[in-house]
C-alpha cells in the first residue's frame, strides 16, 4: 500500500510540474508586466516555466513578441511569482509595472534593446555589437560585459548602471533626474537636461558634452 501511495505521489508531482511548463513558440521580443520575477535561460527551445498554477500566468505570443503577465485574479501577487523563460534568441526586452528580469548566462547578440519602466529592474550580462537602453519613471537597468556601441536614454528618475559594460562608442542622455554611468574607451556624446547626472568611466579621447537646464556630467 505504501509503495502504491508513494508511486501515486510521485506521479502527481510529475503531472503538476508538467502543467507548469508551457511551449510558447518562436519569439525575439519579450515584454513583462505585473511585478513578475523573470529569469532568462538560453536553450534550444522556447518555453515558459512557472512555479505556480499554470492559469495564474498569461503568455501571449503575437508575431514573435511574447508578453507575460498575471491573470486579473492574481494581479496583486506579482512580487511573489517567479517565471523561467527559456529562449533561443532575444533582441528586445521590456520590463514594466515593477517587474524584474535577470539572466543566468551572458547574452551574445549583434543587437539588444533593453527598456525598463515604472520601477522595474533589468540585470544582464551581455556581449553585443549594439546595445540600446531606455529607462523611464524610476526604472533601472544594470549591464555588465561589453557592447561595442551603446545608445543610452534615462528619463524621469530612471537609472542605468553600466560601469562594468565596456563600450567603444556611447551616446548617453539623462533627462529629468535620470542617472547613467557608462564605461567608454573611444568616443562619448553625453547630454543632460533638467537635473540629469552622467558619470563617465574609461577616459575616452573624443568627448562631446552638453548641459541643458542643469545637470552634471562627470569624467571619473
Amino acid at each position: 500500500m505504501k509503495k502504491v501511495l508513494g508511486s501515486f505521489l510521485i506521479l502527481a508531482f510529475q503531472l503538476s510540474f508538467a502543467q507548469s511548463v508551457r511551449n510558447v513558440g518562436s519569439f525575439t521580443s519579450l515584454k513583462v508586466y505585473n511585478k513578475l520575477n523573470i529569469t532568462l535561460i538560453p536553450s534550444n527551445e522556447n518555453k515558459v516555466e512557472t512555479e505556480t498554477e499554470d492559469a495564474d500566468v498569461e503568455t501571449i505570443n503575437k508575431n514573435g513578441e511574447l508578453k507575460i503577465k498575471l491573470s486579473p485574479a492574481k494581479i496583486l501577487q506579482g512580487g511573489t511569482i517567479s517565471v523561467k523563460v527559456y529562449y533561443q534568441k532575444i533582441n528586445d526586452i521590456q520590463a514594466s509595472q515593477g517587474s524584474t528580469i535577470t539572466s543566468t548566462d551572458e547574452m551574445e547578440t549583434s543587437m539588444l534593446s533593453l527598456t525598463s519602466n515604472e520601477g522595474s529592474k533589468i540585470d544582464m550580462n551581455v556581449d553585443a555589437e549594439k546595445l540600446n537602453v531606455k529607462t523611464n519613471s524610476g526604472g533601472e537597468v544594470k549591464v555588465s560585459g561589453k557592447a561595442d556601441n551603446q545608445d543610452i536614454v534615462v528619463n524621469s528618475g530612471g537609472k542605468y548602471y553600466g560601469q562594468n559594460a565596456v563600450s567603444k562608442n556611447t551616446s548617453v542622455t539623462a533627462n529629468a533626474g535620470g542617472f547613467a554611468e557608462v564605461y567608454v574607451k573611444d568616443s562619448v556624446k553625453a547630454t543632460t537636461r533638467a537635473g540629469g547626472i552622467i558619470d563617465i568611466y574609461g577616459d575616452p579621447d573624443d568627448r562631446k558634452v552638453k548641459n541643458v537646464i542643469g545637470g552634471k556630467i562627470n569624467f571619473k
